[in-house]
C-alpha cells in the first residue's frame, strides 16, 4: 500500500519518478480501492505486480517503470510495505539509460476505522533507502529520505441524496526529511525538505449497485470505480535545484474484480514543471487477504 508519487521531475533529465502505490481497504460497506498515484489509507496483505509507467518528456525523451510492491500486514491494523521499480530512460540517438530505484519501505498503523462513517485513517513513516554514493542511474538517488505520513479516506454513503452516496475521498500528505541537505549548487546528491500530497475523488459503481440501487449492469461495468486523483510535489525548505514544485492530474478508471483490480489512468501534467505531455499509468494489483487467507493473507500476529 505505499505510494506512486508521479510528477517529480528528475534533474537534468526533466523527466518523472513515480514509486508504486498501494491497497484496498473495507470499511463498513465501503471498499477504498487501491490509488495508483499515492497510497490509500488502510492496511492489508497484498501486491502490485506489475506497474508500469510511461512519461513521454521534452525532445523525444520517454521514460518507462516498471514496478511492484508487496504488504505485510503484522497485526490486523499494522503493516510493513515494501516497493522498488526498474526505470529505462530512451534519448533519441543515444544508448538506453536504465536504473533501479531506490528501495522504499513504509511502517503503517490503521488507527481509525468507524464503519458506521465510512471512515478510515493511517499514520505511517515512510522510509527511502539511498542507493550510495556510486548511484549515476535513471531510476535511484545516492541519498535517502524518511517522510512521517498521514493517510485518510472518507466515504459519503451518509449524503441524502442517493446517486451522490458512492462518492468517496481519499488523501494523503507527508514531509520527507533527506539524509543529506541539497546544497545550493545541486551537486553534493542531498534532497531538499519536501512536501507531497495526494488527493482522490471516486465515483464506485459497486457501492451504487448493493447500496443505493440494482441498475441491473453488465457485470463488467459494475466493477468500476472511475476516478481522478490529483498528486503535488514542493520544496519546502532550503535550496531545491532539480527539484521544482509540480502537480499531476490524473484521471481514469479502475477494475475491482473479486481478488484483484486493474487500473488504468492518465498522467496529465498540471504545471509546465511537471513535463510537457500527458503520460499513462497501469497497475495489476493482487489481494492476498482473499486469494490465500489462511496463510499469505493473515496477519503475523492476530
Amino acid at each position: 500500500m505505499n505510494r506512486t508519487r508521479c510528477g517529480a521531475a528528475l534533474a537534468c533529465a526533466s523527466l518523472f519518478a513515480c514509486h508504486p502505490a498501494v491497497a484496498h481497504v473495507v470499511v463498513g460497506a465501503r471498499v477504498f480501492p487501491v490509488t495508483l498515484t499515492f497510497d490509500d489509507p488502510g492496511v492489508g496483505d497484498e501486491a502490485t505486480l506489475p506497474q508500469f509507467v510511461y512519461q513521454p518528456g521534452p525532445g523525444g525523451q520517454n521514460e518507462y517503470q516498471f514496478q511492484w510492491e508487496y504488504d505485510k500486514t503484522i497485526t490486523p491494523t499494522t503493516a510493513i510495505i515494501y516497493n522498488q521499480g526498474w526505470d529505462i530512460l530512451h534519448q533519441p540517438g543515444m544508448k538506453n539509460l536504465t536504473g533501479l530505484e531506490n528501495a522504499v519501505v513504509t511502517g503503517k498503523w490503521q488507527s481509525i476505522t468507524i464503519p458506521s462513517s465510512e471512515t478510515v485513517a493511517s499514520i505511517g513513516v515512510i522510509r527511502e533507502f539511498g542507493g550510495g554514493a556510486a548511484t549515476v542511474n535513471i531510476g535511484g538517488d545516492a541519498t535517502g529520505a524518511t517522510a512521517p505520513t498521514i493517510y485518510v479516506g472518507q466515504g459519503l454513503g451518509s449524503l441524502p441524496i442517493g446517486l451522490a452516496r458512492p462518492f468517496a475521498i481519499t488523501g494523503e500528505l507527508s514531509y520527507s526529511i533527506p539524509d543529506v541537505r541539497l546544497n545550493s549548487a545541486g551537486n553534493n546528491n542531498g534532497q531538499p525538505f519536501s512536501l507531497a500530497a495526494g488527493l482522490s475523488l471516486q465515483y464506485s459503481i459497486p457501492y451504487l449497485q448493493s447500496q443505493v440501487k440494482h441498475f441491473a449492469l453488465p457485470d463488467f461495468v459494475g466493477r468500476l470505480i472511475p476516478l481522478v486523483e490529483l498528486d503535488w510535489f514542493t520544496p519546502v525548505a532550503g535550496p531545491a535545484p532539480g527539484n521544482p514544485e509540480t502537480f499531476t492530474i490524473a484521471p481514469g478508471v479502475i477494475y475491482m474484480g473479486d481478488t484483484y483490480q486493474v487500473g488504468l489512468e492518465a498522467l496529465i501534467p498540471g504545471n509546465s514543471a511537471a513535463g510537457p505531455h500527458v503520460g499513462v499509468i497501469v497497475q495489476v494489483h493482487f489481494f492476498f487477504d482473499d486469494l490465500f487467507p489462511n496463510t499469505l493473507g493473515r496477519p503475523l500476529f492476530q
